[in-house]
């Protein structure tokens, strides 16, 4: 931890300016980091604090630019399920009010048995309140790997089948809400999916797009996507076949970008033994998507994330090993609309164990803030004209 924070002042020093400090005001030992730019060009941070005795409590805090807004509590329990793969999400709305999601636990004795709980911040009330959630009776099945459209009242999520005998499988669905938060359509999307991979789902300008790993015969379990155009939801298909056969889930899913007509996917990939993170990148929402570039710099441990820089560009982040003793680094790098990539940044040393999480990042008008773990929630900010200025290589 030293080091790193060591690292990070020597990166401060070299970027005067471009990079700096700041650390959520989030507890020790907080963790799950998931970072949202609102429709106010502010960027929002949750994360999940540990209570002692008390549980745990989910909450956010707000970064104008400059400072952290005094963190406001989602919700708060001791019956939670944490998990360092499976965390919770928050959205921001156009009319400022926020949703967000977090896991509960049945109340037997499974190793699992967790589901869903959807709250809604009214932005005239600013009061926090439960809507939606999806108890289980089966102690060993579990619901959850929830994400939110940006700006829009709806998610997908992994469910069980609706045969018990089937529960070793995940079924993708989408759920949308209405104004008062209740739930409007809860539809299934794909019915065998890997099972505790993170959803993604983005807009288009003709509609919605979904990406999450799939569960194909012969245990391959590429990236499959969904969209949502004309009213009905199309057939799932594979972005790209990588071809990658493993009897089991990775625990590492897609990550999902969408302005107008464009979007991009990010994903790891280990298809014959050969680690990859790809973006794969469309001009026509979705419709067609480019051969993938690959993005990492040739030892990817991957946990990819991916968001929307400008109307040209995207940013990524990664983790990227640096040695075979569990060393490694939280990076970035630009991705044009065309496929041109920039040198990668380096924004901390990392582990490679689920202690780090997932890196996550946001982009407001002017600068670039990445998440992550590390004791507790760190992270750090960027002038985006670093990025732009850049060349692509």
């Amino acid at each position: 931890m030293i080091k790193s924070f060591f690292l990070l002042l020597v990166l401060a020093a070299l970027l005067p300016g471009q990079m700096r400090r700041a650390d959520p005001p989030a507890s020790k030992e907080s963790g799950m980091p998931y970072v949202v730019t609102g429709p106010d060009g502010a960027i929002y941070v949750s994360y999940i604090d540990y209570l002692g005795a008390e549980g745990h409590a989910f909450r956010f805090s707000r970064w104008d630019g400059r400072t952290w807004s005094t963190p406001e509590t989602i919700a708060q329990g001791k019956n939670w399920f944490v998990n360092w793969a499976d965390y919770p999400t928050i959205a921001v709305l156009p009319d400022g009010a926020m949703l967000a999601h977090w896991l509960t636990r049945y109340g037997g004795e499974g190793k699992y048995g967790y589901g869903i709980r959807v709250a809604k911040r009214d932005a005239s009330t600013r009061k926090w309140r439960e809507v939606y959630g999806m108890s289980l009776d089966d102690p060993k099945d579990y619901a959850g790997f929830l994400s939110f459209l940006p700006q829009t009242p709806g998610a997908v999520y992994l469910a069980p089948p609706a045969k018990p005998e089937d529960s070793h499988r995940k079924t993708v669905r989408y759920v949308s809400f209405g104004p008062a938060g209740e739930a409007l359509k809860d539809l299934e999307i794909d019915a065998d999916a890997c099972s505790c991979c993170q959803t993604a789902i983005g807009a288009t300008s003709d509609g919605f797009i979904a990406a999450y790993r799939d569960h194909q015969p012969g245990e391959i379990r590429d990236i499959a996507i969904v969209r949502f155009t004309d009213g009905t939801w199309t057939k799932p298909a594979t972005l790209h076949p990588d071809g990658w056969k493993i009897n089991g889930c990775p625990t590492d899913g897609p990550s999902i970008a969408t302005r107008a007509k464009n979007a991009s996917v990010v994903w790891l990939t280990r298809a014959n033994e050969n680690p990859k993170v790809q973006v794969a990148l469309s001009k026509d929402n979705g419709a067609h998507f480019a051969a993938p570039v690959r993005i990492d710099d040739g030892k990817p441990l991957g946990r990819a994330s991916i968001v929307v820089l400008d109307d040209k560009n995207y940013l990524v982040t990664w983790i990227e090993k640096t040695g075979d003793d569990g060393k490694a680094e939280i990076r970035i790098k630009r991705v044009s609309l065309d496929g041109q990539t920039s040198e990668s940044v380096v924004t901390a040393e990392a582990s490679t164990s689920r202690l780090t999480g997932f890196p996550k990042l946001a982009v407001n008008k002017d600068q670039i803030l990445v998440a992550w773990r590390e004791g507790n929630i760190r992270a750090v900010t960027f002038n985006v004209n670093q990025f732009r200025g850049k060349d692509s290589k």
